[in-house]
């Protein structure tokens, strides 16, 4: 979130139409995504791609050079430290126009352009299933496997689970995920919590935590989305299990993550579910008697999410080469790296280094998690969970 601890300071401290086969036909419209070579079309390989494709791609710089520029739109927690300055010293002669806002923001300016028929935006960062739910039934997002170019990039292999991490509920794919964060569901204070109590998420419903407990209101954008999905859908648990949490256990919700840092530091509230995890290690760092709850504890299992790191290519951006030479580096091993660096976030790239990356991000490679950020969980966000928990408010009892 815009103006929280940014994470890069908690590690310093610790279409259109596609064009024909580029090669054959020199610069492409403004208004249309350079095609790849046939090879590339459709789906990717863990066989990566042809020589065909890097020869393609040696094109594709150069036009992206006379281009001179990518429009690169994003939330408002994304940082030019990540997302530019990297790829400018990776391509110079590219430059980067990074626009940051809130997603709703962000949301409303495409929208707006493109009822302007104003094309403006190449690449949009962030936003994820978010994006999609909008911006896809309108045109507004390219299919991006036909995107995808680098070897690097298109073999499977070197992706968790060896795949890539779309989020659309159905073809043709247009949103990726490179990050994947496992979502602590509680933190605790160190010195009145034992963590060795959790092994379910119902323990979270025994009485003696009545009172003792605060949350993120996920009724609102933002923190929280991922587990609440996951509970949701979780056999077992599903809005049972959320009916009584928000219902019986007297939760005191907050919108604003640093008073939860606080009430459970202070211990007037020892537990404090959903949290904004991105600022409890910072919070931990300065001697703050915090703890997450070990994704490990609960035999439910826990979900992932993109935390941010998603990409897609808007439709009739003004640089369709640059832009997917931005793409292609963004998921390459350099790109990926300076994310992690600059973002503290977990890349869903198994074949890069994770030191620096907080341990409880790590999925366990043998393991298969929820991607609770798809757009299918994501709808659910905006449609029956807030029911849910307004239900369940509505009914709590002193």
């Amino acid at each position: 979130m815009t103006g929280h601890l940014d994470r890069r300071r908690f590690l310093l401290l610790a279409a259109g139409s596609v064009s024909a086969l580029l090669a054959a036909c020199g610069s492409p419209s403004a208004n249309s995504l350079p095609a790849a070579s046939s090879a590339s079309a459709g789906r990717t390989t863990s066989t990566g791609a042809s020589p065909q494709q890097a020869a393609g791609w040696d094109q594709i710089v150069a036009e992206a050079k006379r281009e001179g520029t990518v429009n690169v739109y994003g939330a408002g927690s994304q940082n030019k430290e990540a997302l530019a300055d990297p790829f400018e010293r990776a391509y110079p002669g590219i430059k980067v126009n990074l626009t940051l806002a809130p997603p709703a923001d962000v949301l409303s300016r495409i929208t707006s352009e493109r009822t302007a028929e104003k094309y403006i935006g190449d690449v949009l960062t962030s936003l994820g299933a978010s994006a999609i739910v909008p911006l896809k039934p309108i045109g507004a997002l390219v299919p991006l496997e036909q995107a995808l170019i680098l070897p690097e990039v298109t073999d499977l292999s070197v992706w968790l689970n060896r795949k890539l991490w779309w989020l659309d509920e159905a073809e043709p794919h247009t949103t990726l995920a490179y990050v994947g964060d496992v979502n602590a569901p509680a933190m605790y204070n160190t010195k009145l919590i034992d963590p060795k109590q959790f092994t379910s998420y119902l323990d979270l419903l025994d009485p003696k935590w009545k009172g003792k407990m605060s949350a993120t209101d996920v009724r609102r954008p933002g923190g929280g989305a991922v587990i609440t999905r996951f509970w949701y859908t979780q056999p077992g648990l599903g809005p049972q299990f959320m009916e009584r949490l928000f219902r019986d256990m007297s939760l005191t919700l907050s919108s604003d993550p640093r008073q939860m840092i606080d009430w459970v530091a202070q211990g007037r509230y020892p537990i404090g579910l959903m949290p904004n995890y991105a600022d409890v290690f910072p919070a931990v760092q300065q001697g703050l008697p915090l703890g997450l709850l070990s994704s490990e504890s609960f035999k439910e299992g826990v979900p992932i999410g993109p935390s941010g790191g998603t990409v897609s290519l808007l439709d009739k951006g003004p640089h369709p080469n640059a832009a997917r030479v931005f793409l292609n580096w963004l998921l390459s091993k350099d790109g990926q790296l300076s994310w992690q660096k600059n973002k503290g976030d977990n890349s869903l790239r198994t074949d890069i280094s994770k030191e620096g990356v907080p341990p409880s991000y790590l999925p366990d490679p043998k393991s298969t998690y929820v991607n609770a950020g798809t757009e299918g969980y994501a709808k659910l966000s905006s449609t029956v969970i807030p029911d849910v928990v307004n239900k369940a408010l509505q009914e709590a009892k002193p």
